[in-house]
């Protein structure tokens, strides 16, 4: 037995989102009108009960594919759709027992959803920390992509920072002597503060030659910060009372997530990421917190999956895509009317491929599409697979 949840029903959402037992801050009513207010499709929530009452629920983001500019030549009739995991997070199945029985029938039934609802394509994140993917393989096409970096933080705050690589140990020690100071904004506080870090994320952007897809508005931000309240937190560093890097972090029951961050460039040489990440640590741990995932890099082990793994040499999770083409016929004539309205080989490893930018030539292998959405572009969009991937300590 099944039912779909549209986010215009916010009180059917939560109450279905509950009866999983099992936290997950992208499975919140709050963040899925975050999405929806992006613009980037309708969330739905897919909650599946078998006949023991044991309930799954997973949740998507529909995205109608008459959009596309070649779909009309299709020749399809009604109205036809893609899914993705929610924007900038995963979409893992969540229950609070899962196996491998409860999640095929899950799945068997939700397929069957999606071929009589018209959905061609299907593309999920998995989470690092769920491990639930092993239970589904033989249900899709399961993608490794990288690594994703986690603190221990059931660890004493001695532990944790004996684990720390000596490097960022150092540069801990030369942050407390340059006087810095760490604060966690929330609330009102931190929206006070919006306009600070939205200059300080945009600096970061530039220097690093950000494509539109990473930018995003203040409005965005002040969303974010309204509609999950407590649940958004900046964790920031003040040097002489001035805000000169901050993380944007999410909680939702034991898990703390880095969200998205940002620094002063001319500050970076005080050590001012390392002391930023280990008090917000510490400020997680202190407040009952068992995990804070930092995500992985941009692209396998480069410099900022480098930088997360040295504060737990031993806290890497892999990070799997999903994948699955309901409609096989479909799909192809998709395809073929991209390569014709395109006049261009499609890359490889995109998925879907119909939403293979265009901008990407065939001998520039392309990305899966989280971390390339195939969203078009837009200034208030990110454009990133990993909750962190745009951070640039």
């Amino acid at each position: 037995m099944h039912q779909i949840i549209s986010f215009s029903e916010p009180e059917r959402w939560e109450r279905a989102y509950a009866r999983a037992s099992c936290k997950d801050i992208y499975y919140r009513h709050a963040y899925a009108e975050l999405c929806h207010c992006m613009g980037d499709g309708e969330p739905l929530l897919f909650v599946y009960e078998d006949e023991e009452g044991r309930t799954v629920c997973y949740a998507f983001i529909r995205r109608p594919l008459h959009a596309l500019p070649f779909a009309r030549d299709v020749g399809l009739e009604g109205e036809w759709y893609d899914i993705i995991s929610p924007t900038y997070g995963y979409g893992s199945p969540l229950c609070a027992e899962p196996h491998e029985q409860l999640l095929w029938e899950f799945r068997a039934e939700f397929e069957a959803w999606c071929r009589g609802a018209n959905i061609v394509s299907e593309f999920v994140r998995f989470h690092p920390l769920s491990g639930i993917h092993r239970l589904l393989e033989g249900t899709m096409d399961i993608v490794y992509d990288r690594e994703s970096v986690f603190i221990d933080l059931i660890r004493t705050e001695e532990e944790l920072f004996e684990r720390y690589h000596p490097s960022h140990q150092r540069n801990i020690r030369k942050a407390l002597k340059s006087g810095l100071e760490f604060r966690v904004l929330e609330g009102h506080e931190a929206l006070q503060q919006l306009e600070v870090f939205y200059r300080l994320y945009r600096a970061t952007m530039d220097k690093v030659g950000a494509l539109p897809y990473y930018y995003f508005s203040t409005e965005y931000l002040e969303r974010l910060f309204s509609s999950l309240g407590r649940s958004a937190l900046l964790g920031a560093v003040f040097l002489d009372g001035r805000m000169i890097s901050a993380a944007l972090c999410l909680r939702e029951g034991d898990v703390l997530t880095y969200h998205l961050g940002a620094s002063e460039t001319a500050s970076l040489n005080l050590g001012t990421n390392t002391f930023q990440f280990h008090h917000i640590a510490l400020w997680a741990r202190r407040n009952g917190l068992c995990v804070f995932h930092l995500g992985g890099g941009h692209r396998g082990r480069d410099s900022l999956f480098q930088f997360k793994h040295r504060f737990n040499p031993e806290g890497t999770l892999p990070l799997n895509h999903g994948k699955k083409v309901h409609h096989h016929e479909v799909y192809e004539r998709l395809v073929e009317n991209w390569k014709h309205h395109h006049a261009q080989p499609l890359a490889e490893l995109y998925f879907p491929a119909y939403r293979t930018p265009p901008t990407v030539r065939a001998e520039v292998p392309a990305p899966a599409e989280e971390p390339c959405s195939g969203h078009t572009p837009r200034s208030h969009g990110l454009y990133r697979a990993d909750p962190s991937e745009l951070s640039s300590p």
